[in-house]
């Protein structure tokens, strides 16, 4: 368990008084602290978001998070492939809360590739410098396919579809534009229709490139958007299936040329099965 202290400088509430001296916490591990009793003002347990005042002392303990199960999809000497969930981060850099994991910790292996953080999959991490190399070249060259699995709403093409745009990345998030942007990057996938129920539907998407946010900007652009997507989805039908993260899965991993030590990959395939099914939604 992990203390926290400092003497509070204004009048406030204790919650925004610790959000202000430790910003990398959040609402949701203050409402937890408080319930487990594990927030002090001058010595004393409190109950409830109450007002402190200049000079009270404010302790705070953080209970460390049990770690979250991975499941290993392949492992050797050099490399290992992981899927991960839902809601933890690929790399240790991304780590927004001191009690959390990422991947990367939970593994202890380099990730050599990212997938947001809520969306699920294969990530391959890297046990050596020399596998490391070889997996980042391969995808540079694209020598290493991924495939995505979607639940998805809007209008469809039946018989599948190809589509290329230019996005570009501003802040935290990215649109479509044109060629001639600034930073223009050309971004490539295709998909097809596996099963469709109501208005949802089962969509296996393959990328040709690997943009920021891709998957999920290219298709909102001709009005398909991923379940559960906060941030380029419909809020509206996220609300009604009570989702808040993207359904979304990065399924498939198929290895094609590769470089020493990974030679031995070469052509071979990995595939795990997504947390969501369409019928869950019907």
């Amino acid at each position: 368990m992990e203390k926290f202290e400092f003497i509070n400088k204004n009048t406030q509430k204790v919650f925004d008084a610790i959000l202000t001296a430790k910003p990398t916490l959040n609402y949701s591990i203050l409402k937890t602290a408080l319930r487990k009793k594990d927030i002090k003002v001058n010595g004393t347990k409190i109950k409830e978001n109450v007002e402190i005042e200049i000079g009270d002392k404010v302790e705070i303990f953080l209970r460390e998070k049990k770690d979250k199960k991975i499941d290993i999809v392949y492992e050797d000497e050099n490399v290992l492939l992981a899927f991960k969930p839902a809601g933890i981060e690929t790399t240790q850099k991304d780590k927004t809360f001191v009690n959390s994991k990422s991947l990367e910790e939970l593994t202890k292996a380099v990730a050599c590739h990212r997938l947001d953080k809520n969306t699920e999959g294969i990530v391959i991490l890297a046990k050596n410098q020399m596998a490391e190399n070889s997996v980042i070249d391969a995808f540079k060259t694209g020598n290493i396919k991924k495939e995505y699995l979607a639940i998805v709403f809007g209008k469809v093409n039946p018989n599948g579809e190809n589509l290329v745009n230019y996005l570009k990345k501003e802040q935290n998030f990215v649109k479509i534009c044109k060629n001639s942007d600034e930073n223009a990057k050309i971004a490539k996938l295709s998909y097809n229709v596996i099963n469709s129920k109501n208005n949802l539907h089962l969509i296996r998407i393959n990328l040709e490139t690997g943009r920021t946010h891709q998957i999920r900007v290219q298709l909102a652009g001709k009005g398909i958007f991923v379940l559960g997507d906060e941030k380029y989805g419909d809020k509206d039908i996220n609300k009604k299936y009570h989702k808040s993260k993207q359904q979304l899965c990065a399924y498939k991993i198929t290895f094609k040329n590769l470089t020493a030590p990974l030679k031995y990959l070469e052509g071979k395939s990995f595939e795990v099965e997504p947390n969501f099914k369409l019928d869950d939604f019907i």
